[in-house]
């Protein structure tokens, strides 16, 4: 039957799509101005500025060539193609709205880290917008509609109205083709000199492709500058954990274990001020005020904390659903255990990583129809019942991540201790003009929280004060990770490894350890270590982990920072990060403070530490099957 015939060619674009596209372009000139901004800081005729005008131009044109794609074939039956360009162009210009958000707050693009986060159960909810946020976000999603609906309407009366006038294709190719010369010839000159005016700034705009001309340039007799990037090959989808079989000294009376853990909390809220009971309890026990997470977002901390390896792991033992050692040894020593947290077990994914082995019963969320203060407070009420109605003749393990100090930073009103303070944040309206506007509210307004989540850690010490528990067991305070306010031009952490997204406080009331206060790099790759040697482990500690015993004061070298994408290399004097991915970028080297450094300081500084970035890197491979020589890195030249 003809009616199931494909035709044998599409049919000519019709003049009211091409119109439509031009029009959906210009708008989506308007959503990307904002990458433009971030790269050119003033209009002037310099490389860089030729270079992102360019680059603006072409990819804004191809962020919105979906609508062509969908409404060309599609163009003889006119209602659907219509409905389908005005679909397709309100979708592209969302995405690129949303992105362009994302970017300008954590300076990374939608990626298979944002996806998890909208596709896990609990990760939408994890971000704590309230209804405002929705609201803000479906009049967003109306404009769009609404000025797309518009510029659809505005074509079709173009194209009816003047039906001489058609727009040729093959101009728009031809331009294209120029930009795409434009911004390609820019960058792969800037590669050659390494200018970083432009390198740095290119990855604004999502896909971008990159250029070189490094092989053309030497045919020429032209060396490209030294660069003292690093990058690996990492492949950890056979794991090799721990390396040999653990053996295990008696334990005859194994300590009670409780692990505190605050969502973003980073390391000067505790004070005696923000957090009374815990300041009061530090003092009593060993503070560490130079602990690092091993991470800057809650996956890579908490794995670094119960597996005491690098974070460039997680992906590989969530697909394996391989329960760390230390939960093992806990379990198998018989300890009672009592493990809540006030986000969600499923986003992150602790439920088949952390917690794979434990008993889907021992996992305690609250309702999260709550606000998170309200979930932190029920938790300790019930952590508190627990340690009253405990079996006393075992041991117990607790853990308890608290979720207040989590972005929109959630208290009430009555406990605020810092005013004013910001009312409330808007995720579909928040930009960094704004939140720099009110940086000092904002501010406050997680101070208080992290005020609040004090209050329900001061329960629980008394608690453990009043049972005398604190003779045999091991309390650890900290923070998953950091959350930084605009100190490095970013808001709210897995952005980078500064100081604000990484620092973190530490407490651990060990029994028989004096109190102290100790100034050394210490990492959250540490506490699983130590409480794995506390629980008997006898092998030397590089069979199962990454990090040391916390207590270890030898001279450390360096530690490591990770996330989804890349680890960062810590020393006393650089701070260094290098992706793990194929395709993945360099970032310039900083001094340990996040100080950027001049090119050749830069150079230098790698240099020196160049054998301590390539052990780090070689250890990304260290528990797959894969032997350390097949870790491949090089330095570009």
């Amino acid at each position: 039957m003809k009616i199931f015939q494909l035709p044998q060619r599409l049919p000519a674009l019709s003049n009211w799509l091409k119109l439509f596209y031009l029009l959906s372009w210009l708008h989506m000139l308007w959503l990307t101005s904002a990458y433009m901004e971030l790269g050119v800081s003033h209009l002037a005729l310099t490389p860089g500025t030729l270079f992102h005008v360019s680059a603006w131009l072409l990819y804004s044109a191809l962020y919105t060539s979906p609508l062509l794609l969908l409404g060309w074939p599609l163009a003889r039956l006119a209602k659907t193609a219509k409905t389908a360009a005005l679909l397709a162009s309100v979708l592209c210009l969302l995405l690129v709205l949303v992105d362009s958000l994302i970017y300008s707050l954590y300076r990374f693009h939608i990626n298979g880290f944002v996806l998890n986060l909208v596709l896990t159960p609990g990760g939408i909810s994890s971000l704590g917008g309230d209804t405002s946020t929705y609201v803000s976000a479906a009049l967003l999603v109306g404009r769009v509609v609404a000025i797309q609906a518009v510029l659809l309407a505005i074509s079709l009366w173009l194209a009816a109205s003047k039906p001489s006038h058609t727009l040729k294709l093959r101009h728009g190719a031809l331009a294209a083709l120029v930009l795409f010369l434009v911004q390609g010839s820019v960058y792969g000159i800037s590669d050659i000199q390494k200018n970083g005016a432009v390198l740095d700034s290119a990855t604004v705009y999502p896909f971008f492709q990159v250029v070189r001309f490094r092989s053309l340039a030497r045919h020429f007799g032209y060396s490209a500058q030294a660069r003292t990037d690093l990058s690996a090959e990492v492949d950890t989808t056979r794991l090799n954990y721990p390396h040999a079989t653990v053996t295990f000294a008696p334990v005859p009376r194994p300590p009670n274990i409780v692990l505190l853990v605050v969502e973003s909390l980073r390391w000067d809220q505790l004070t005696p001020e923000i957090m009374p009971n815990s300041w009061a309890f530090a003092r009593k026990a060993d503070h560490f005020s130079r602990h690092y997470s091993s991470g800057n977002g809650t996956r890579e901390a908490l794995f670094g904390m119960f597996y005491g390896l690098y974070g460039s792991y997680w992906q590989n033992f969530l697909t394996a659903q391989r329960s760390p050692l230390l939960m093992d040894r806990i379990q198998q020593l018989g300890y009672q255990l009592d493990i809540r947290t006030s986000a969600r077990f499923t986003y992150p994914e602790l439920d088949k990583t952390l917690f794979a082995n434990v008993p889907v019963a021992s996992l305690q969320e609250t309702d999260q129809n709550l606000a998170p203060w309200q979930r932190d407070q029920l938790n300790t009420g019930e952590l508190v019942e627990f340690l009253d109605q405990r079996k006393t003749d075992k041991p117990f393990f607790s853990f308890f991540f608290l979720e207040s100090t989590h972005a929109g930073y959630s208290f009430p009103a009555d406990s605020a201790i810092r005013t004013p303070y910001l009312p409330e944040l808007d995720y579909a309206n928040i930009s960094l003009e704004e939140l720099g506007a009110h940086r000092s509210e904002l501010i406050n307004r997680y101070s208080n929280a992290a005020h609040w989540v004090d209050r329900q850690l001061g329960r629980i010490y008394r608690t453990l004060e009043h049972q005398n528990l604190l003779e045999n067991t091991i309390v650890i305070v900290t923070g998953d990770h950091g959350e930084e306010f605009l100190e490095h031009g970013a808001w709210g952490h897995n952005s980078s490894f500064v100081r604000q997204q990484t620092q973190v406080p530490l407490v651990i009331s060990m029994p028989g350890q004096p109190a102290a206060a100790i100034d050394r790099l210490t990492s959250h790759m540490d506490i699983a270590t130590t409480l794995l040697q506390v629980l008997g482990a006898e092998n030397d500690q590089r069979d199962y982990s990454q990090g040391r015993n916390i207590f270890d004061g030898s001279p450390r070298p360096y530690i490591t920072l990770g996330d989804w994408h890349s680890i960062a290399v810590l020393t006393d004097t650089l701070k260094y990060r290098i992706p793990y991915l194929n395709g993945g970028i360099n970032w310039s080297p900083t001094d340990s403070g996040d100080n950027p450094l001049a090119a050749d300081v830069a150079a230098r500084a790698v240099a020196q530490n160049r054998d301590l970035i390539i052990d780090a890197m070689a250890n990304c491979t260290l528990f797959s099957h894969l032997p350390k020589a097949s870790v491949h890195i090089a330095s570009n030249p």
